[in-house]
């Protein structure tokens, strides 16, 4: 085998081996990013809420949210790039029930009440045929619209003898709760490539140890 050819073998080698070896990293690190942004979680967001009547209470939709981390593709192999993923805002499933936790995240100027179809009908006299629902996958009479509060709102909570619950997070600026896992993996990234540089040093050392080249 030639000199040149010598040379890229070890060096292909050797890439495959650090490769190798920091998938290992990314992939023990998985569980240490969830729990991040799930501890997140639980501090912005649950036990917030104190109003029972609430359905945009993100105690309600905590298991789901879980459930989408644990479904997000952390690490992925195409060809030779391995690529560490963390979920964002963009890049994070909201589609169905996460609708609500998406907005929650990305703030909402303004005050607003939840207002369920058949109150929504009573003060507008119409079905909310171009507004979106909290939840569109309950039955229709359990749908919670947000609904911006006015003196609209004000007279038909006199005329209806009834106080509508107000939408927890009005006037609150963006809740960065997927920020702690982009945030785990920047303050250890430089430890994980460390790691993988040695480890796959040792086991270049290991593996032509003795070969004649």
């Amino acid at each position: 085998m030639k000199k040149s050819q010598v040379k890229t073998k070890l060096s292909k080698d050797m890439d495959t081996l650090i490769k190798r070896s920091l998938r290992t990293s990314f992939e023990e690190a998985i569980e240490d990013i969830k729990a991040a942004i799930i501890a997140q979680y639980d501090e912005d967001l649950v036990d917030v809420v104190t109003d029972r009547n609430s359905k945009t209470n993100p105690n309600l939709y905590r298991d789901e949210f879980i459930e989408r981390l644990e479904e997000y593709p952390y690490v992925e192999v195409e060809n030779d790039k391995l690529t560490l993923s963390v979920p964002d805002m963009d890049t994070f499933d909201f589609s169905g029930r996460m609708r609500v936790i998406q907005a929650i995240m990305e703030g909402m100027p303004g005050y607003y009440v939840e207002i369920n179809e058949d109150d929504y009908k009573a003060i507008f006299g119409k079905r909310p045929i171009n507004e979106d629902p909290v939840d569109e996958y309950v039955p229709p009479k359990n749908r919670i619209y947000l609904v911006r509060y006015n003196n609209i709102i004000r007279k038909a909570e006199k005329d209806l003898k009834k106080k509508f619950a107000p939408y927890p997070f009005s006037n609150t600026p963006p809740i960065r709760v997927l920020d702690a896992g982009i945030k785990f993996v920047d303050d250890n990234i430089g430890k994980w490539l460390d790691d993988a540089l040695k480890e796959a040093q040792m086991q270049f050392v290991r593996n032509y140890k003795g070969a004649k080249l």
